[in-house]
């Protein structure tokens, strides 16, 4: 086991290899405009030179000629020819709609990287800013959907992360900085029966980090993992409830009779927690954040009601709120976060 182990976290961060594209070609044949002066057709040549195409040529066009992409297949290798338009406005037009002038030539190889890796259906595609699409979404959610079967708490947090790999088949990605960081941290709760994603973002909250799902130009999606607030693309601390929070947890909403009497606040918890059959979490990094004495004495009056407003009631005394949440399979768990604001 400690082998796997070992194992598991060399693999648990990868770079990007271009190895499997890099034999690829792209000429690209620029069909000129009429009124393009020599000196502009002279610059037009040297600009496009060292912008990610293997050769570019410039001529005059033909009746009925158009922008397009055509591929020819070579056996073991592709290779793209890209005709675009060069305007008398000095505007580059493209196959796919991109125009490109002087000012953001520098997007060009870029763009030709993406025909290199997957060709006109690459470049097609309509991303939203994580590089995916709804369909290629919903992909890596089937994936972080399925539950841990391992122990995490007090695991070091590079092998928790290298049995989610496993498990998931995706792979993780950081700068060198973040896998030393990584490597010296452990995973402070106990995640084993919830899902992948929801277990990942909660392991990692703890110590300031988020994990963001990307898909790399190519097709391959990625977890990176970054630090709190690089980034609005973070995989959230569980997701939203399908069905009302009575239905998702009615234990929450079972009435008590109840009265705490200047109990240490860990105390309450551990003697509600076990009649709640639904785990708690806590969310370390706010609560260190924002400076908050978890180590206080709670108290409720004598009544008789239900364990949520229990819970709201003494944890509010901590400066601490409760939230209801599931992770992608729609297990249920209570997440404990400072009430206070920002």
């Amino acid at each position: 086991m400690t082998q796997l182990r070992a194992l598991l976290t060399t693999l648990i961060f990868v770079t990007l290899s271009a190895s499997a594209w890099a034999d690829h070609r792209v000429t690209l044949d620029v069909i000129t405009e009429k009124g393009l002066s020599i000196t502009a057709l002279q610059e037009w040549t040297r600009l496009l030179n060292d912008k990610g195409a293997d050769s570019v040529k410039l001529r005059s066009g033909r009746e009925g000629e158009r922008v397009g992409i055509e591929e020819i297949n070579l056996g073991r290798t592709q290779s793209y020819r890209v005709t675009a338009i060069l305007g008398r406005d000095q505007t580059l037009h493209m196959p796919d709609g991109k125009r490109f002038t002087k000012r953001n030539l520098g997007e060009l190889p870029q763009w030709f990287q993406r025909i290199k890796v997957g060709g006109e259906d690459e470049l097609m595609r309509q991303p939203a800013s994580d590089g995916m699409t709804r369909a290629e979404r919903n992909e890596v959610l089937l994936k972080l959907s399925k539950p841990l079967d391992f122990n995490t708490q007090d695991q070091p947090l590079a092998e928790t992360l290298g049995a989610v790999r496993e498990l998931t088949g995706l792979n993780f990605s950081a700068s060198p900085a973040m896998i030393a960081r990584v490597k010296m941290l452990k995973a402070k709760d106990e995640l084993n029966g919830y899902c992948a994603g929801t277990a990942m973002a909660i392991l990692l909250r703890a110590h300031g980090l988020i994990v963001v799902p990307k898909r790399e130009v190519g097709g391959v999606v990625n977890l990176h993992v970054l630090p709190m607030g690089v980034s609005d693309d973070a995989w959230p601390v569980g997701q939203p409830l399908k069905r009302s929070p009575a239905d998702t947890c009615p234990v929450l909403f079972q009435f008590i009779e109840v009265e705490i009497n200047r109990t240490p606040l860990e105390k309450a918890l551990g003697a509600i927690g076990p009649r709640l059959n639904t785990p708690m979490f806590f969310d370390h990094y706010k609560i260190v954040k924002d400076n908050i004495d978890t180590d206080v004495d709670v108290r409720f009056p004598k009544d008789k009601t239900f364990y949520k407003k229990i819970l709201d009631h003494i944890l509010y005394q901590a400066l601490l709120g409760i939230d209801l949440k599931v992770d992608e399979a729609g297990k249920p768990f209570l997440w404990i976060t400072s009430a206070k604001r920002g």
